[in-house]
């Protein structure tokens, strides 16, 4: 889903000018924090499932979220989390 700006070029116009609006088209909304991330600062966690499975599984979140481990409290009661 493509978006119209990412919260993080924004902070940061020095690095937003040096990706312009390359990443935009592949940019979505991270699913913990709500914010439009372009692709260029989306990073990709795996957790695996707690049910009977333990299916391996990803999503693409913000760069913020990651550093920050505020993916670790998406979800922890089915998510075994492994970065």
């Amino acid at each position: 889903m493509a978006v119209s700006h990412c919260y993080i070029c924004e902070r940061n116009p020095q690095e937003a000018k040096r990706l312009g609006n390359s990443g935009l088209a592949e940019g979505q909304l991270c699913p913990i924090c709500h914010r439009p991330t372009c692709r260029h600062h989306l990073v990709t966690v795996r957790w695996r499932w707690r049910n009977v499975t333990r299916d391996l599984d990803s999503a693409l979140i913000c760069g913020e979220c990651k550093k920050t481990y505020r993916h670790r409290d998406w979800d922890p009661v089915n998510r075994d989390w492994i970065s």
